[in-house]
């Protein structure tokens, strides 16, 4: 916005010179982005945000001016004139929508003299980048400019019996606008109108048919609030915007429609010889209430790293016409001039704007963020990169914003943008693993079979209750083709398959020295139904390990033929750093020998090598059983259909002695014992 420098100072009464002064406004969030020159002085050319429609006027502007210097504001509004029914002699109003038009207020000025304003309005109006026309035009734009309210002038003579309509549009309305052109109006468009047809675009331009011209010698003048969104949709619709319609569409205050109505129509009497018409036309249904927000006074610190007191803060908003109750929180009542004041943390800018950025002190957040690289969660993710890179797989990093795929589990967990920029990013991803596939059928397709692909990133879903999101940190990892590259010398060592996932989470959580990690058959969409673990920690699910079913992959992946199993993990990367260890731990290397003894022992089919695993640690001594570890599983002809045969062989070593073979076979004996008693193990 164009506004003199002069006319800002009748309002704020300041000696600082005009660069200070820009440069106040400018650090308060108002920012003059140049100083020009004119007919009537230095001009101060503002950049105003959308949200703040009350700074395109000179009202506007010197009150955040008297607000940033802490200064009283050089303006009281008229009091109104009575209430007098002479008006309704002369005019009536009808607002059939209230919703998209809930105030307007109109005055009758008769006898006017039509011909050129005043000098000294016609050099702000062209100072500030509007073209003077008439008197009755230049009144309607300097109040415009003046307090940010527009209004509009129709002939009154060409008003039949002098009512005005305020209604939507009908089907096939048309109105021949003040620049001559004819325009269609979209079915549902705020229109003025007298008893048959459109008279003016509300809130955008008025039509040619009631232009004021050189010939008028009576005026209807019109104040009112519309609707901001219906005034922008039919700015658009029209391709036409205008300097009402650019104020009308970032909100106008409806208390100024009176007090802008009065302050022309007294103009037009001072300077085209008008006879105001006694009393007003003010129809004004609902007033809506006033908001009111809390504000903590250690939220505002917290935030700002200040000391305010309660009294600085309550001044910072009263400096800006907000009315502050005492208390602890605050409570803040909102003027009608400031809709975009809704929640604490606006008010909390606001704080920050009148204390000055300037001055704001430098402090150090309280706490480092979550996710930081030097934040325990950040440390942790690198170990997990090292560990899994080491292990030859490749770091990837796929998008957060994914469409719903077949690998998905429940769409209904997902979290949709609303305003997406195109399918592919339709909302937030729900895992790691469905991204990674489609990376590792790219490089298939690219003849990379021996593909390993691994992710450390965010997840999201909808949460419940308290948190309607929940946002977590995984590791997954997606592998193909050969387990090791093929040497000349060296015989295939077979493709990728569940045990090779298997055993990358085994070698990270070994490295990541995570205790009570345990796997259990399970089902995962979209994986294998008979090569699925569940991983779990403590008895908790974190994750799973397991081959993608090939159905999927057939009907889901763009892949060429004889590509080999897939398989993939994904694990919750939080829940292993709560039980990760932080420090290395050395051990000196054994003095005493080593003593291993084998056991074969034949159980039911479904019982799973995890099991017996539990079994023979529990009644073992932690002390001497160094490892524990399967030699075979075998399933055949020398065994029961319903059964299976599981040898393992247990590792002893004692740290103090050389354990002797009475040692050994006591503890060989006990774990016997147990796997017969609790798992109705036979030895073979």
């Amino acid at each position: 916005m164009k506004l003199p420098v002069e006319w800002l100072r009748e309002f704020v009464n300041t000696d600082l010179s005009d660069d200070v002064l820009a440069a106040r406004l400018t650090m308060a969030g108002l920012e003059v982005e140049e100083i020009q020159d004119s007919d009537d002085g230095p001009v101060y050319y503002t950049k105003v945000t959308p949200n703040r429609g009350d700074w395109l006027s000179a009202l506007g502007t010197a009150r955040e001016a008297a607000a940033a210097l802490d200064i009283p504001l050089s303006w009281r509004p008229a009091p109104l004139p009575e209430e007098a029914e002479d008006v309704d002699r002369w005019a009536s109003v009808l607002i059939t929508n209230p919703q998209l038009c809930p105030r307007y207020a109109g005055k009758v000025i008769r006898n006017v003299t039509i011909g050129p304003s005043p000098e000294w309005m016609q050099k702000r109006i062209a100072a500030a980048g509007m073209r003077p026309l008439n008197v009755v035009v230049d009144v309607t734009n300097y109040v415009l400019l003046e307090l940010g309210q527009p209004l509009h002038a129709f002939d009154y003579d060409k008003l039949p019996e002098g009512i005005v309509i305020v209604r939507p549009s009908n089907a096939d309305e048309t109105i021949i606008t003040l620049d001559g052109t004819e325009r269609a109006l979209p079915t549902g468009t705020l229109t003025i109108c007298d008893r048959s047809h459109p008279i003016a675009v509300a809130g955008v331009m008025g039509g040619a048919e009631t232009e004021v011209t050189s010939e008028t010698k009576h005026i209807f003048l019109e104040s009112a609030h519309f609707d901001a969104g219906s005034i922008r949709r039919t700015a658009k619709a029209l391709n036409l915007t205008t300097e009402a319609s650019y104020r009308f569409e970032r909100y106008v205050d409806p208390e100024l429609v009176p007090i802008a109505l009065e302050r022309a129509a007294e103009l037009l009497a001072q300077h085209a010889g008008g006879e105001v018409v006694l009393g007003r036309i003010d129809n004004y249904g609902q007033p809506p209430m006033a908001a009111v927000i809390t504000l903590r006074p250690s939220r505002v610190n917290s935030i700002l790293g200040t000391t305010l007191d309660r009294d600085q803060i309550a001044h910072c908003l009263r400096r800006l016409g907000l009315t502050v109750a005492d208390g602890d929180p605050l409570t803040v009542h909102v003027p009608a001039f400031r809709p975009d004041l809704v929640k604490e943390i606006d008010l909390v800018e606001e704080v920050g704007r009148m204390t000055g950025y300037d001055r704001l002190p430098e402090t150090l957040p309280k706490r480092p963020g979550g996710a930081a690289s030097d934040s325990p969660l950040g440390l942790f993710s690198n170990r997990v990169r090292n560990t899994l890179g080491g292990a030859g797989l490749r770091e990837a990093t796929t998008h957060s914003f994914a469409p719903f795929t077949p690998f998905d589990d429940g769409e209904t967990k997902r979290i949709t943008l609303r305003h997406a920029l195109s399918a592919e990013l339709s909302g937030l991803r729900l895992a790691l693993v469905p991204n990674l596939l489609h990376a590792l059928a790219h490089n298939v397709r690219q003849r990379q079979t021996d593909a390993r692909l691994f992710e450390v990133g965010k997840v999201f879903a909808k949460g419940e209750g308290e948190t309607p999101y929940a946002e977590r940190r995984h590791v997954a990892a997606v592998l193909t083709g050969r387990v090791a590259p093929r040497a000349w010398s060296a015989v295939d060592n077979g493709s990728v398959d569940f045990y090779t996932a298997r055993g990358l989470v085994e070698h990270l959580v070994q490295s990541l020295r995570v205790d009570g990690i345990t796997y259990k058959p399970g089902t995962v969409h979209a994986m294998h139904p008979g090569r699925t673990a569940i991983v779990e920690l403590n008895g908790q699910p974190i994750g799973y390990v397991a081959e993608v079913d090939p159905d999927a992959v057939k009907d889901h992946l763009d892949l060429p033929g004889g590509v080999g199993r897939i398989a993939a993990f994904e694990l919750d990367l939080q829940a292993l750093l709560e039980h990760a260890s932080d420090g290395n731990q050395y051990q000196p290397l054994p003095r005493y020998p080593a003593v291993s003894r084998d056991i074969s022992v034949e159980v039911d089919r479904a019982l799973t090598f995890a099991e017996v695993d539990k079994t023979a640690r529990d009644v073992s001594d932690p002390d001497l059983l160094e490892a524990l570890d399967v030699v075979s599983i075998y399933t055949g002809e020398r065994v029961a259909a319903d059964k299976k045969a599981i040898a393992f062989r247990l590792t002893f070593r004692s740290p103090e002695r050389t354990l002797t073979d009475a040692d050994v076979d006591a503890q060989t004996a006990e774990v016997e014992k147990a796997l017969k008693e609790k798992l109705g193990a036979v030895r073979r």
